[in-house]
Order: C-alpha cells, then structure tokens, then sequence
C-alpha cells in the first residue's frame, strides 16, 4: 500500500513538472513571434549602415518615434554653384571708368588750366619767352646766387641763396607773376605764409613773406590777380628789410627768377 502511494506521487511530480516546461516553452515561442511581428503588422527592414543615403530625402526623429520620410525637392547643382562662387570675370559686364583729365575736360573750358592727379597742367603755357610779371616792384635785397656765397646781413654771414628777395613796403598787395595752379599754403619758419603755384608742366613759383592769403590749394589764379599784400618779415630777414621772397622751380630745380621777369 505504501509503495503504490509512493508511486503516485512520482508520476504526479513528473506530469507537473511536464506542463511547466510545456508551458514555458509555448511563452517563449510567444514571446519570440512578438518580437518579430510588431504590433502596426509591418515588417522590419533591414538597415544598411554603409548604403549611401536617398537624394532628396531627409529623415527626422519624431518625438523618439519611429522615423518618418519627407520628400525633400532637390536643388540643382548648377544652382549651389553660383550662390557659393562669384560669377567667373569674363562674364561680368566691363566696368566704366572715366579718365581724369577727360571727366575735368569735360567740366572746363578747352583753354583753362587743368591740372590732372599726375601733377601734369594742360593749358598753362609759361616759358623763358612769355615771361613774368613782377610780383612787387622793387630792387633785390639779395640776389639770386646759387654758386658763390652772397653776405645776408640778418644772419652776418655769406651764403649762397636759390631766391630772390624783392622789396616792399609791408601791406603792399603781391599779384600772381604768372597764371597758375595753387598746389600748396604753408607756413614756413623761414619764409613765413607761403604760397606754391604751378605755371606749366616743368615750372612752379614760390612766393613767401606773405599775409591775407585769399587763395587755397586748387585754385586757379590769373596772371596780375592780386592775391596776398606783404608781412612784416621773419628773424631771418628782420636786419635785410621787408621784402617778397620768390623763387621759380624748372622740374624741381631752381632757377634765377631775374631772367623771366619781364620789363615793365
């Protein structure tokens, strides 16, 4: 009796054990056709990691979701190319540039005085032949002397001088000796308020001691135009009077002004 009870329970312990494995194996069969059957019926794809990606097509996250396509319109090559690059040269109209000397023909009369950004005057036709006007009348309290030493009684001693200095009472006006182009206004330790004008392509004068300058640097000046009246002079003249300091330049050099002033 004991022993059929015995073997009872044996089976009973081995049917159960039976339908726990029984029952575990059908989960994880379960378990495994979920997993490779989504809930939304489709199927997975299986994702190339080293295929190149769709033309035109961008993928965006939507909220940790699954991805979604859009269709993107695609934009020619052609087109990137001209935002990105300047448009090569040889397709771009020619710029206009005007020339100097023909804008300021343009704007003067054909007979006046130009004096373009090369420093070159068109229209001025001062030489040797045509001459100067004196700026003063007056005797020279020093000569022109450019090669042997000359004595200049403010400084007491002799030196040579690139000028002329011509006497005058001061406040008598001082006109332009030649027309002319105003290139500078300065004020000079030396020669006081000074004026430099171009007279022609290879010529300027230089007129110093001067006050009441009317002009400035641009202006054109006729020939006889009263355009300053004579200062009082420097220390370097206080001893040798008062006077006009002139000095005429030919293409940077000094020459003696005497040989172009003309008698009057």
């Amino acid at each position: 009796m004991k022993k059929a009870t015995e073997g009872q329970t044996k089976r009973s312990g081995i049917q159960l054990v039976a339908t726990f494995g029984a029952v575990t194996l059908i989960a994880l069969v379960a378990l495994a056709i979920g997993m490779m059957n989504p809930k939304d019926g489709k199927t997975p794809k299986n994702i190339d990691l080293n295929a190149t990606p769709t033309p035109g097509v961008q993928r965006q996250a939507d909220s940790g979701k699954q991805d979604v396509a859009k269709q993107v319109t695609p934009v020619p090559t052609t087109a990137l190319k001209q935002d990105e690059q300047t448009q090569p040269e040889q397709q771009k109209p020619p710029v206009q540039t005007a020339d100097a000397t023909q804008v300021a023909e343009a704007d003067v009369p054909e007979d006046a005085a130009v004096l373009n950004p090369d420093g070159v005057i068109k229209g001025l036709n001062f030489s040797a032949e045509t001459g100067m006007l004196w700026p003063v009348i007056g005797e020279a309290l020093i000569s022109f002397s450019p090669d042997h030493a000359i004595y200049h009684k403010t400084l007491d001693s002799y030196r040579t001088s690139d000028y002329v200095y011509l006497a005058s009472e001061q406040g008598t006006h001082v006109a332009a000796a030649a027309d002319g182009i105003v290139t500078a206004v300065s004020e000079e330790l030396k020669t006081g308020t000074t004026v430099t004008m171009r007279v022609s392509e290879d010529h300027e004068i230089v007129y110093g001691m001067l006050s009441d300058v009317t002009v400035k640097e641009g202006d054109f000046v006729d020939e006889g135009t009263v355009f300053a009246t004579v200062a009082a002079p420097t220390r370097y003249y206080a001893e040798d009077g008062t006077g006009v300091y002139v000095k005429v330049l030919h293409k940077g050099e000094a020459v003696n002004p005497m040989l172009f002033l003309r008698e009057e």
